[in-house]
């Protein structure tokens, strides 16, 4: 019941739409700090999380409408998360990028554009020229994609239980009690023998033909790397082998009933 309320709740929900933006830059250009920003959108798309806008797309969005920097937010939440909104996104992944001396700091968010909320955050100092790596990378990009597409808990269908086929009893031999003698015009018995010996060799050629049918069935083999293995494990080899035994005997028994019948026929007539 509750993994199918998960899942139902996930299905539900609205898809999140997370851009990345550089939410502010300081003693960098612009030009560069686009670059870098793009360069980790990339390596986070390759971690496998789900962009809908990475650096550039974004700030191409952005730029037709009317907005040429999203730097000039300067860090503020508010500006951060309004612009986002106009991206129609749910998220943000903001980049604060700072040349400092001879350093390189990079700061990721990730944001709420509803409410603002840093759910993720990381912290990188590289040398400049250089690019944060996947492996650098891959502890924000994890956190982040568990964030945006979190791993819904698979619903496993109960297993199969296979019984055995119980065994089929042999039909108990019934003794007719002897009719008394019949007149020249009776024909009632032999006709009434004659009759279930019919029956009783029709059943018993359909559970002849079935049961060997079973039987080939058990023991057939396939041709698996040029060796001949059974499809089947070897508990159902054997319970296939009972169960087309058991037909077999019992279509013998109705064939001796069949024969014992046709004669009580042939003798009452």
């Amino acid at each position: 019941m509750v993994p199918a309320l998960i899942l139902a709740l996930t299905l539900s929900a609205e898809p999140p739409r997370a851009v990345v933006l550089v939410g502010r830059r300081t003693a960098m250009s612009a030009t560069d700090a686009q670059a870098l920003a793009q360069r980790i959108s990339t390596t986070l798309t390759t971690a496998r999380v789900p962009l809908q806008l990475d650096a550039d797309a974004a700030l191409a969005a952005l730029v037709r409408l009317g907005v040429k920097d999203p730097a000039a937010c300067t860090g503020r939440k508010a500006c951060i998360t309004e612009l986002g909104r106009q991206l129609s996104a749910t998220h943000v992944i903001n980049l604060s990028l700072s040349q400092i001396g001879g350093d390189l700091a990079v700061a990721l968010e990730l944001m709420t554009v509803d409410t603002a909320n840093v759910l993720e955050r990381d912290a990188l100092v590289l040398v400049p020229g250089t690019t944060p790596t996947a492996e650098q990378l891959a502890p924000f990009a994890t956190r982040v994609r568990q964030q945006l597409a979190p791993d819904v808990p698979k619903v496993e269908a109960p297993p199969v239980v296979i019984l055995p086929t119980p065994p089929v009893e042999p039909p108990v031999a019934v003794i007719t009690p002897v009719p008394p003698p019949m007149t020249a015009k009776s024909r009632v018995v032999p006709i009434t023998l004659g009759a279930a010996a019919v029956v009783a060799l029709g059943v018993g050629a359909t559970l002849l033909g079935t049961g060997l049918t079973a039987r080939a069935d058990a023991y057939r083999t396939e041709i698996v790397d040029g060796v001949a293995r059974s499809p089947y494990p070897a508990s159902q080899v054997q319970l296939r082998a009972q169960g087309a035994t058991t037909q077999l005997a019992i279509a013998g028994g109705l064939g001796a009933l069949a024969v014992g019948l046709g004669a009580g026929a042939v003798f009452t007539w």
